[in-house]
């Protein structure tokens, strides 16, 4: 293990903020709003705030105050528990998203002995130059890593692609993981059930789902098949970036997390130009699926299905068709990136039902 620090050197900060400035704006059909993308006006004070305002520097402050380490290729935050027995548990996050996601909810978990990493390709992590890299690869390197530290049996929970992540290394490592922790469905991951043996319920989330599908998953499409001609043009201009990370974030939020975090976010993928390796993950994945058996270890939900654009509330019923469903939870509020819209109520759930299954042991 190798301890990491971050810091970005000044010259890319000012290009960075050189090319913010010198932004071509396209037009935009009045009235139209969010129909067609990303709103005009909302994205030109999003990046005149990231361009004039964001303090890049204050985040190192904040996020070199933790504990980072690099372990084969792999970069990760590790925060013991503050009574030195804490329960393992490694948390992953999604796209368009990274290890910051996480963050808010550290100082709510001192129970545990907490991992954080970034998947290949995100951040600090390098994606390895091959082909392949998909849940069961990623899995497999978060158990290495949780050995190598010590860890024969933790927790695991996920959000997005860390739920697909999550999910094998629970079916793939039985007797190291004592409980899975899920606040989204990986669309990969969804039970195949013939329609005639669908319920109502289930019938009318999976309406809506495909409704959100029609609406939504043109950036899926494109990312599964070609990610790397997208990858030019992101990789290529700020405000680019920030208009097709930043209306998932509006589209998916119930409430779009504050401009800070998402210009912290957006900084992290332009200063280590890890947008395009991040997109292969849909490439890996649809190119090399692995079809997921049921999971028979203890499983919570936390439902936070108020997105912008809804993508349904899936029944339980559903869900159990592939997991062993223990702990099942609605929240009011909170959408696709449930850790960072609602921290409290993600670590709280979480602490539950791992304490729960302490209790049970």
């Amino acid at each position: 293990m190798e301890p990491f620090r971050i810091h970005v050197a000044d010259e890319v900060l000012d290009d960075l903020r050189a090319r913010l400035r010198q932004t071509r704006w396209p037009d935009q059909v009045p009235g139209i709003g969010w129909e067609q993308g990303t709103e005009l006006d909302w994205l030109r004070r999003l990046v005149s705030y990231w361009a004039n305002e964001f303090d890049w520097r204050a985040w190192e402050r904040k996020l070199n105050a933790l504990n980072q380490f690099t372990w084969d290729g792999i970069h990760f935050v590790h925060q013991r528990a503050a009574n030195g027995g804490g329960v393992p548990l490694i948390l992953t996050h999604g796209w368009p998203s990274s290890f910051l996601d996480y963050l808010g909810m550290l100082p709510m978990l001192e129970d545990f002995d907490v991992v954080v990493p970034s998947l290949p390709g995100y951040g600090f992590s390098p994606r390895p130059p091959q082909v392949g890299i998909n849940y069961r690869y990623v899995a497999e390197r978060w158990h290495r890593l949780m050995t190598e530290l010590g860890y024969f049996r933790y927790g695991v929970g996920g959000n997005d692609f860390g739920s697909g992540v999550s999910t094998f290394l629970a079916l793939d490592h039985p007797e190291s993981v004592i409980g899975l922790h899920l606040t989204t469905l990986e669309s990969d991951l969804t039970p195949k059930v013939d329609d005639a043996k669908l319920s109502d319920v289930e019938r009318s989330y999976l309406a809506v789902s495909r409704g959100w599908d029609v609406t939504e998953r043109g950036y899926s499409a494109i990312q599964s098949t070609k990610p790397q001609t997208v990858g030019y043009g992101l990789n290529d201009s700020p405000a680019g970036l920030a208009a097709y990370l930043g209306e998932k974030w509006h589209s998916w939020s119930d409430v779009t997390p504050p401009d800070d975090f998402l210009c912290a976010t957006f900084t992290l993928y332009w200063v280590t130009q890890s947008i395009t390796s991040s997109m292969r993950d849909y490439w890996d994945n649809r190119r090399y699926p692995i079809e997921p058996t049921y999971v028979g270890t203890p499983t919570a939900f936390g439902v936070f299905a108020h997105q912008t654009v809804p993508e349904g509330e899936p029944p339980r019923s559903y869900l159990e068709r592939v997991y062993n469903i223990q702990r099942w939870t609605v929240f009011p509020r909170g959408g696709h990136f449930a850790p960072v819209e609602e921290p409290a109520a993600v670590a709280g759930d979480l602490t539950t039902f791992f304490r729960g299954l302490s209790a049970g042991t």
